[in-house]
């Protein structure tokens, strides 16, 4: 055995093992899906308008004009969806930036 010289041993408190089944929880996780799932609505709704108006320009040019003017209304209302998403990814990204802004502290020149 080790000498204590006459001095109490004190064992530091050990951290408890965590539970098998706990969870864990990230905000980092819950920004990262947020991103990428209104990217993917940007992208999708984007390439949906591109399909909309290649049916217009090129695949139905034997239909009605309605049908076609159809189309020209489904590519704007994607658009539309797209760039509501877009604003909204963008407004994330600034407040994230601006978050993060305010905890690292004023940039020193």
């Amino acid at each position: 055995m080790a000498e204590t010289n006459g001095t109490p041993v004190i064992i530091p408190e050990q951290k408890t093992a965590r539970e098998p089944y706990r969870p864990t929880a990230s905000m980092e996780e819950v920004h990262e899906e947020i991103a990428r799932s209104m990217g993917s609505i940007v992208h999708k709704s984007a390439h949906e308008a591109c399909q909309y108006v290649s049916l217009f320009d090129f695949y139905d040019k034997n239909e009605t004009l309605a049908v076609r003017y159809g189309h020209l209304v489904d590519a704007a209302e994607c658009l539309e969806i797209a760039l509501t998403h877009l604003g909204q990814l963008k407004a994330a990204v600034a407040h994230r930036l601006l978050i993060e802004d305010e905890q690292n502290g004023p940039i020193p020149f």
